[in-house]
């Protein structure tokens, strides 16, 4: 393919002068030459072209401080909430680069995913080269993928998924329909599990954890004029820093999944919060047995976190531990909590009133708006006098 394109572009000093279209077709070929010389592949769609660049790296290879192969294996353990229900080959972890933010107006320029296959991580990416090629874009990017996978994503849900079902739209007439996807964003699980210990979340600031530092990294905000100039230029060099971010993005994904993973089933590996948020994260998907796990093993909660723990107790009803964690928060959730329990079960209306009076004093320091303040108050003040009258009967 690579020797055709480069005769196709030879021409002899007796030939005339090319016409408009031959020049347009020369300079294709050319573009794509450019291409292949980089170790790229040429695919063709109808009358459209796009490129594909693939990497292989060893399971013995690392991105971070873990190798490929300990993610392979950290992705078969049982890990709920991030359990994945197909086989490993199904699960992609996908990024884009557009052309802006949102809107229909917006071209995804670069997709691409990362992938087990063949007892390698397969990393591959597809690039469109000029934007009125996007039905050979989505073409050879769904056969690919397959008709089930599962996403990873960082941010995917809210931008790159609904991205790519408006540009679908442009072209489903032609391509292959979308598959039946399900999904896992990481921007999500990372602001579940590390709560409390980064200002930021973006992916770059994730990165520390998983031990991999970038050097020279082209920032993503400046990826779309990058890819206006090369639409003008048809340079593939224009483009070498955004698809070595583009790279580093998704295989931060790979490592990213397997930090998260790991810390929920090797608790001792995380630090006293991320056992805290993952209680709390465990507890709100009904996930109590390891949620009580979780908590039992961080060394210390935070005010939240003892209410947290209380209000599972609770409805495992162990209400000795729940009313110790309920004490030791020190919120005015949690001596109302203690309310309603010597009320109605211990069934002690004097004590019940001295915890919704404590309630009441924490609540006055409480930073609230003001109608949730006076609602709270209305509601404190009436168990109040419920419970005066029941020490007088």
């Amino acid at each position: 393919m690579k020797n055709k394109l480069r005769r196709m572009l030879k021409t002899t000093e007796n030939e005339p002068t090319a016409s408009p279209s031959t020049n347009e077709a020369q300079k294709t070929t050319a573009e794509q030459t450019a291409w292949l010389d980089r170790g790229a592949d040429i695919l063709t769609f109808e009358d459209e072209w796009i490129v594909r660049l693939d990497h292989r790296y060893a399971l013995e290879e690392k991105h971070g401080h873990r190798s490929y192969a300990e993610v392979f294996e950290s992705l078969q353990l049982p890990h709920p909430p991030l359990a994945l229900d197909v086989p490993l080959e199904q699960v992609i972890f996908f990024d884009t680069e557009t052309t802006g933010l949102k809107g229909t107006g917006t071209t995804i320029f670069l997709l691409g995913f990362a992938r087990f296959e063949k007892g390698q991580l397969l990393m591959r990416q597809y690039f469109l080269p000029h934007p009125h090629y996007e039905a050979a874009l989505y073409h050879h990017f769904l056969h690919d993928i397959g008709e089930d996978v599962r996403f990873i994503t960082y941010n995917g849900k809210s931008f790159d998924w609904p991205q790519i079902k408006t540009r679908h739209v442009f072209v489903r007439e032609r391509v292959p329909r979308l598959p039946k996807v399900g999904h896992l964003d990481l921007l999500h699980v990372c602001r579940r599990m590390f709560k409390g210990l980064y200002d930021s979340f973006r992916l770059t600031a994730m990165e520390e954890r998983i031990g991999f530092e970038r050097t020279d990294d082209l920032p993503g905000f400046l990826a779309p004029m990058h890819y206006f100039q090369y639409v003008e230029h048809q340079n593939p060099a224009i483009m070498e820093g955004v698809l070595e971010h583009h790279l580093h993005d998704c295989l931060t994904l790979v490592s990213l999944y397997d930090e998260c993973n790991r810390l929920v089933t090797h608790r001792q590996e995380a630090a006293s919060r991320v056992r805290e948020n993952i209680g709390i994260w465990l507890a709100d998907l009904g996930i109590h047995e390891q949620s009580a796990e979780h908590f039992g093993q961080a060394d210390e909660l935070t005010a939240d976190g003892w209410l947290r723990q209380g209000r599972l107790y609770k409805k495992l009803q162990q209400h000795e531990k729940a009313n110790t964690c309920f004490e030791k928060s020190n919120t005015y959730e949690g001596f109302i909590e203690l309310a309603k329990w010597a009320e109605h079960i211990a069934k002690q209306p004097s004590v019940a009133y001295d915890y919704t009076e404590r309630a009441k004093r924490l609540l006055e320091n409480r930073q609230l708006l003001a109608s949730r303040r006076e609602r709270l108050f209305a509601e404190l003040n009436h168990r109040s006098l419920r419970l005066q009258r029941k020490c007088r009967e």
